[in-house]
């Protein structure tokens, strides 16, 4: 139980993102709410209904990317890993160019949820992000285990 109850206090907003970033993957694959990496769908939806959620961006102290980039899966079921950081570069440039949070704090108050081995090294892409303007470095990547390298 916590003892500093962070109701009231916490507030994240949660980005409305076109369905190409997330339904329209669950929709293309609903094997993803029951494959071993669907923590990005549940944490949407959790934050969806969380008491911690704020619809007044201005107030924010997290916003929350929903995009699910373990859900595009192969037809035997593998997510694709290497399609992830384009979707993330996409929804980057999605997110700076119709909203003025990521580029007030350079994406240092958003998070992803990438639960793939893969989550936490998409550094060969860090080149191309930034060269688009982001500081991907800067936001927060949480993948349920990561590897900190592409091999």
């Amino acid at each position: 139980m916590l003892e500093d109850n962070p109701v009231g206090r916490l507030k994240v907003y949660v980005y409305e993102l076109p369905s190409k970033y997330n339904k329209k993957l669950l929709q293309k694959d609903p094997r993803c709410l029951t494959h071993m990496f669907a923590a990005e769908i549940f944490m949407h939806r959790f934050l969806l209904s969380s008491p911690v959620r704020t619809l007044n961006p201005e107030e924010a102290d997290w916003f929350y990317t929903p995009i699910y980039p373990t859900c595009d899966l192969t037809p035997t079921g593998l997510p694709l890993p290497f399609n992830s950081p384009r979707m993330m570069r996409s929804a980057i440039q999605l997110l700076s160019s119709n909203w003025p949070y990521w580029n007030r704090t350079e994406g240092a108050d958003h998070f992803f949820v990438v639960p793939h081995d893969f989550g936490a090294c998409f550094h060969y892409q860090v080149g191309l992000l930034n060269a688009a303007g982001s500081h991907f470095l800067t936001n927060h990547i949480l993948p349920h285990f990561g590897r900190t390298k592409v091999s």
